[in-house]
């Protein structure tokens, strides 16, 4: 196959030939987007390979195929641009650093969902609308008490987002009209009809009130998790607050202070953050959020399965897990000479997989060739937190890390620079906020590109359901064969694998690391051994003598087993060569089960040395284990963060 492009005053196109038929075909380029439409190629037909055609004149269009849309763009955006290759990105036309300079993050919201920043009116009627909805229904509440106390933070706040479409059935598509959210389509040049003035102005109030309710409740959901993981009630929002991180850290950290307002150093700290953490094009969860509105889903549903999206991500977390990896300024060299040489580590972390190469969390980018612009400003906000609380261990760490990495040719040849996940981790660390609290800190303030996004796709003239085409590569053609005819395959995982395939400390709070469990686990090994030896010694009776029927079986084997079972292993010939897998398999079994238990020891004993080590560690923040009794995560009568009870003068 082959391309030319071909420009000129009235053609801008490309010239693809078909080498193998001779077949030639246009494909338009759209200067304005330096793209190209990917059905043109669907022109180009090809014989069908799998399954294979009936016909031998059967055609198929050709596909793109393009594993992580690492060149393909699904819509055209007015939201934000980033600009990988000078490292800038810009808000509806604003940069970033300039909004960080000059705005808060709920004018920045208005701007991205509206297209424009808000005028005095304007912002006043925002700010009141979004805070008006802050309060979230009682039934709610008692829902989310619901949830275990180890409940992961995120998941509890993807849950009860979903949960809200059923609190608003009134917003639900599926329930009011498809057209709910859809503005009319007019044609160019054309007047509106009154009728279709009426739609549209139903339609903004539908949407406003949907984005009132999405940017009022979300924080309040948030500060809930965080509340629940430590088991405390729940705070209502701050009485008269038009801020929106104030409100935040109010719900999250008053405890029974009467005049508590939180120190406007850190709110406007986070507000920094969560401006950085707004928008940035179509990422993973972005994109999410446009796929779910396509199928004319309720936008909070919609929402969830953005959010959902960040939960799966874990970037930031996982940096503080890398840090604690680490553990001293001294092996940041080893650590270093590890990730060059690409070396795996059995269990040097929980999130990283036996047989995946030590990875520098933190830095490169997929986008962003010469540094993430953001990143100046997040490390800023990290050292000014530091002048205010301290630098701790981990803080040490991250400095020391960067520096490193800078310095080291092979990273920078590779421009693995610091990117906007490291530093956010550490100032959400330094906040004194556990790693599971991450993802939620960041599906907050992305609520204003989800909507902003949501509403620019529902607008798109080409707006379609999102539907990607797949490659078959499975079986032809099989055809269905009884049960009882089909041979025993090994396709289950062993219990071995099963075991190293889950999450130790899931494992720890469902109670298998318990004593009692392991004693259990010891008689259930000496019962299988004891089988096992009184089914050997009958089988080898049974070889001895021969198949025979279950009628005539003196051994008394039969009696312990179902007559298909007797019938299918012993009764004919070939039953001794099923009768051997059949040993095999338990044999097996017995040999997991004894694996099991060695772990599980080894679980118990790295427990203890990692609670041993606890005292040690200069940490100010405790480690995340769950308890059979309660959450060790931070508790007591004080917010880890400085309290404020009167507004003092900003710092210089």
């Amino acid at each position: 196959m082959a391309a030319v492009m071909t420009q000129n005053a009235d053609t801008n196109y490309l010239t693809v030939k078909d080498l193998r038929t001779n077949t030639t075909i246009r494909v338009p380029i759209d200067l304005k987007t330096n793209t190209i439409p990917g059905t043109a190629f669907a022109q180009l037909k090809i014989k069908p390979t799998v399954p294979p055609a009936d016909d031998p004149n059967d055609k198929v269009p050709i596909r793109l195929y393009d594993p992580g849309f690492k060149n393909t763009t699904v819509c055209r955006s007015k939201v934000s641009c980033v600009d990988g290759e000078n490292g800038k990105l810009f808000y509806r036309g604003y940069d970033v650093e300039e909004l960080v300079e000059k705005s808060n993050y709920l004018e920045v919201a208005f701007l991205l969902v509206y297209g424009e920043l808000p005028t005095a009116d304007e912002y006043q009627h925002w700010a009141d609308a979004v805070m008006t909805h802050t309060y979230v229904h009682s039934e709610l509440e008692k829902q989310m008490m619901t949830f275990r106390y180890d409940a992961h933070p995120h998941g509890m706040l993807i849950s009860t987002i979903a949960s809200l479409s059923t609190f608003h059935p009134e917003a639900n598509p599926a329930l009011r009209g498809l057209d709910l959210y859809m503005l009319p389509k007019v044609a160019a040049g054309q007047k509106k009809t009154e009728q279709e003035e009426e739609k549209a102005k139903d339609v903004r109030a539908a949407r406003n009130r949907a984005v009132f309710r999405m940017f009022g409740k979300v924080p309040t959901i948030a500060a809930n998790v965080y509340r629940h993981r430590l088991g405390r009630p729940y705070n209502h929002p701050m009485p008269n607050s038009t801020n929106y991180t104030e409100n935040i850290l109010y719900m999250m950290d008053k405890l029974n202070e009467p005049n508590y307002k939180p120190d406007p150093r850190l709110v406007k700290i986070l507000d920094t953050m969560f401006i950085l953490l707004a928008e940035h094009g179509s990422n993973c969860s972005t994109v999410m959020m446009r796929h779910l509105m396509s199928s004319g889903v309720d936008p909070y549903t919609a929402l969830s399965g953005a959010a959902g999206a960040l939960f799966g991500e874990r970037k930031a977390t996982e940096v503080i897990d890398m840090l604690k990896q680490i553990g001293k300024v001294e092996k940041i060299q080893l650590f270093l000479t590890k990730v060059k040489r690409k070396d795996s580590s059995v269990g040097v972390s929980p999130t990283q997989r036996a047989d995946r190469p030590l990875r520098l969390m933190g830095f490169g980018h997929r986008v962003y060739r010469h540094g993430d612009p953001r990143v100046r400003i997040a490390k800023k906000m990290a050292f000014q937190l530091f002048d205010l609380m301290g630098k701790d261990h981990i803080a040490n760490l991250a400095i020391a890390l960067e520096e490193a990495a800078g310095a080291d040719e092979w990273f920078i040849k590779r421009g693995l620079h610091a990117n906007v996940d490291f530093w956010t981790a550490i100032v959400f660390h330094t906040l004194r906020f556990p790693t599971d609290m991450f993802p939620v800190l960041m599906t907050v303030p992305r609520v204003a590109g989800f909507v902003a996004n949501c509403w620019e796709s529902l607008d798109d003239p080409e707006y379609k359901i999102f539907r990607p085409r797949q490659i078959y590569i499975g079986e032809v053609i099989r055809h269905y064969r009884p049960t009882l005819t089909r041979r025993m395959t090994n396709s289950m995982p062993s219990l071995e694998a099963q075991y190293r395939g889950s999450d130790p400390v899931a494992a720890k709070r469902r109670g298998t690391a318990d004593p009692n469990t392991l004693a259990e686990i010891d008689d259930l090994i000496t019962r299988t051994q004891d089988s096992l030896e009184e089914l050997n010694q009958k089988l080898v009776e049974i070889e001895t003598a021969g198949p025979q029927s279950p009628s005539t079986d003196e051994t008394g084997l039969g009696s312990r087993v179902s007559t298909w079972v007797s019938s299918r292993f012993f009764s004919n010939p070939s039953g001794v060569g099923l009768t051997l897998q059949l040993t095999e398999r338990l044999r097996q079994t017995q040999a997991e089960l004894t694996n099991l238990l060695s772990m599980q020891r080894e679980l118990i004993m790295a427990e203890r040395q990692e609670e041993e080590q606890d005292h040690t560690h200069l940490a100010p923040v405790p480690e995340r284990r769950a308890s059979a009794k309660s959450p060790k995560l931070r508790s007591g009568n004080s917010t880890p963060r400085p309290i404020a009870t009167s507004t003092p003068e900003p710092s210089s």
